[in-house]
């Protein structure tokens, strides 16, 4: 009897080793590439209640959350231990994303934006430096100052979306954008009924380039898909796992993570995102225009306009800038 509880007890630690990070290599924390049929994503080492995961353009960094943000690195052939973000030691943090270009993160907190504050769900941003993450800042009160839920995502345009049931819904919750503004965020307005309608719409994913846009709605998956004349057309019901959340597709494209609670818990997944369609996007090349079908845009703080914004992009001195009139918002940008 005692020498069968030995090997178990071996058999145990083995086990227990080989889920260690510090023990991996190999692209996704060394897991064997999902089919079309999800699993859980390296159980044992990402555990998440509450969002997916981000990762890096290289595929290099990991990052999740489970009260506080953690985030394992592929350093010299090996896969470092999960550590809690510098950021969100002291304080927790929830949903992380990164930018396109791996130099903000983006992550929902309740910490006071100041000594005093009053606790809410609030988004904030680190950026990166040369010796790692700096310290975190709350968006601006154009974002923060009304509700708002679960994860946010940005693409490379710097366009930020979010799920929030404010002034300006057109029924429950919504799916917002931002656009970049002076260095913040101008007045976030509600895409129009191509992606919202009167149901809950919230936890985005926007492709970095702006091809497609994944979102909930109610309990299913949607996504909208840019046409080539820019504009966002009707959404439909993607094929997913019944209760999938927190959609988020991986920097390569490959594949589709998701958070789904089984079994009495929450649990990160992932399978093959061939079979979701998202290559039915136009490609950039063949876009003329980059139409936000915004609908919606407040005026002031207590009204609202229902002009349709259009952009556009055009070539001005090799430089990205930003024009606003008062029935358009052009961008300008180097192709």
């Amino acid at each position: 009897m005692k020498k069968c509880i030995l090997v178990l007890l071996s058999s145990l630690v083995i086990s227990a080793s080989a889920q260690s990070p510090d023990n991996l290599t190999g692209p996704y924390l060394g897991r064997k590439l999902p089919g079309t049929t999800p699993e859980l994503f390296a159980p044992g080492i990402v555990v998440s209640k509450h969002a997916s995961v981000t990762i890096s353009r290289d595929g290099k960094e990991i990052y999740w959350s489970n009260d506080r943000i953690y985030v394992t690195t592929y350093k010299n052939g090996r896969w470092t231990k999960p550590e809690a973000a510098p950021f969100t030691r002291d304080e927790g943090g929830d949903g992380p994303k990164l930018s396109p270009d791996d130099r903000k993160l983006y992550f929902n907190s309740d910490r006071p934006r100041r000594p005093g504050d009053p606790r809410r769900e609030r988004v904030w941003c680190v950026e990166r430096t040369a010796s790692g993450w700096g310290e975190p800042f709350p968006l601006g009160p154009e974002v923060n100052d009304e509700p708002l839920h679960w994860q946010v995502s940005v693409d490379a345009a710097g366009i930020l979306y979010f799920g929030s049931e404010r002034r300006g819904s057109k029924g429950l919750d919504d799916v917002f954008a931002a656009e970049p503004r002076d260095g913040g965020f101008a007045n976030p307005v509600s895409l129009d009924a191509a992606v919202n309608s009167e149901a809950h719409e919230g936890s985005p994913f926007v492709a970095p380039d702006g091809r497609y846009l994944i979102f909930l709605r109610d309990s299913d998956i949607w996504v909208s898909f840019r046409g080539e004349d820019g504009r966002w057309k009707s959404a439909r019901r993607l094929e997913t796992p019944a209760g999938a959340v927190c959609p988020y597709i991986s920097p390569d494209g490959k594949f589709f993570f998701f958070l789904k609670f089984d079994r009495g818990t929450f649990g990160v997944y992932w399978m093959d995102a061939s079979g979701l369609g998202l290559n039915e996007a136009a490609s950039p090349s063949k876009r003329s225009g980059l139409s936000l079908n915004l609908g919606s845009r407040p005026r002031d703080r207590g009204r609202l306009s229902r002009t349709t914004y259009r952009a556009s992009r055009k070539r001005q001195n090799s430089k990205l800038s930003l024009c606003v009139s008062e029935t358009s918002i052009v961008f300008f940008s180097i192709s």
